[in-house]
């Protein structure tokens, strides 16, 4: 049976179970879960319509030729610039029920369509398919994983390279650049902070030139097969700033505290709790600002979330991120970054490259 086709019965048995008769998804990372298909939003209406009887894909005539590689169990209804999209698009509907919707849809899409079928009910599809892409199968598992790879070969390939009085900029364009080279189908700027930067946990590249001397942050990721890559690391150039080594390795036992919590029925919250108490009672839990964690998958941040109001237990398949920090205004941040799967014995890094406090030569 087509692997898409067999994504989209597992979601159809979950509507049924929830008494919801439709679904409809805009293109989004759900509308590539679903069909296999990654094409951008636009100004004219695409759509997935799904229901226990078909699945259609509502788009553009002149777009026919971009979805190539969907499975012939979809029905591609295509439409011309003179026709009323919203009318074709409701006809595709029940006539009565709920129907579950994308919360990527553009409001003006589900405002229309709200008032031209407004003998219908409307709920959100994320209760129905979120918890079927928490949990990943042996092959989203493998996308990911060989993405962090890459990502780590790219950033240890940049570390050989000099790298002082070269800004942050430039470094971020060189890493975006190796990435590519490792075989990234697309990849951002990601995050490369330096000196007092470092204590900004989501700091904007910036044109200040490295120094000796510096901390060094860098959060990285990128796509590959639809799925993300994102890990980080905190270097030293030359000789570490007093009390950075300290600070160093507080994160990194609340790092190996949350990987060591993170176990099949406990919750999000008691894995952040196990990284943050390391933090607290180093005394330094007004420093740790952000949640411990989130899911990655098709989207880089996605369920679940590793946060101290996530009470929701892990399952076996999860794939997050545990990402502890100590940023210190004025002087120096710390993160350490890797993504983790749930496995029947527990959480097993996808990442290799190590966390030991690593001194960069200048």
């Amino acid at each position: 049976m087509n692997f898409y086709k067999k994504r989209r019965e597992q979601f159809s048995a979950a509507m049924a179970d929830k008494g919801v008769s439709s679904a409809i998804f805009s293109p989004s990372s759900d509308f590539l879960y679903l069909t296999g298909s990654s094409r951008p939003s636009s100004q004219r209406i695409a759509a997935l319509i799904l229901s226990s009887e078909r699945a259609a894909l509502l788009i553009p005539d002149f777009e026919k030729g971009n979805d190539s590689n969907l499975d012939d169990e979809i029905e591609v209804i295509p439409y011309s610039d003179s026709d009323n999209a919203i009318d074709i698009l409701s006809s595709l509907l029940p006539s009565k029920g709920c129907v579950a919707v994308g919360h990527e849809m553009h409001a003006d899409i589900l405002l229309s369509l709200q008032h031209r079928a407004s003998y219908l009910t409307w709920c959100c599809a994320d209760t129905i398919l979120e918890p079927i892409r928490r949990r990943k199968d042996s092959w989203e598992i493998q996308l990911i994983e060989t993405a962090q790879h890459m990502g780590e070969r790219a950033l240890c390939r940049l570390l050989s390279e000099p790298l002082i009085g070269h800004t942050e900029r430039v470094i971020a364009s060189r890493l975006a650049e190796l990435r590519l080279q490792e075989g990234f189908d697309s990849v951002g700027n990601g995050i490369v902070a330096s000196g007092p930067n470092t204590a900004l946990p989501h700091h904007i590249n910036s044109d200040r030139p490295l120094s000796k001397g510096d901390i060094l942050m860098v959060d990285i990721g990128g796509t590959y097969r639809g799925y993300r890559a994102d890990f980080t690391r905190t270097f030293v150039l030359g000789t570490p700033p007093e009390g950075f080594s300290d600070i160093y390795h507080i994160v990194l036992s609340a790092h190996m505290a949350g990987k060591a919590a993170a176990q099949s029925g406990v919750s999000a919250a008691e894995v952040d709790h196990a990284a943050r108490q390391i933090i607290e009672r180093a005394g330094y839990g007004s420093y740790f600002t952000h949640r411990l964690g989130h899911g990655i998958g098709l989207d880089v941040h996605e369920p679940p979330f590793i946060t101290s109001s996530n009470r929701a237990p892990l399952e076996i398949g999860n794939v997050f991120s545990c990402e502890p920090g100590i940023y210190l205004p004025g002087r120096f941040g710390v993160r350490i970054e890797d993504l983790l799967v749930l496995e029947e014995n527990g959480a097993r890094s996808l990442n290799t490259l190590s966390k030991d406090l690593q001194i960069i030569p200048v």
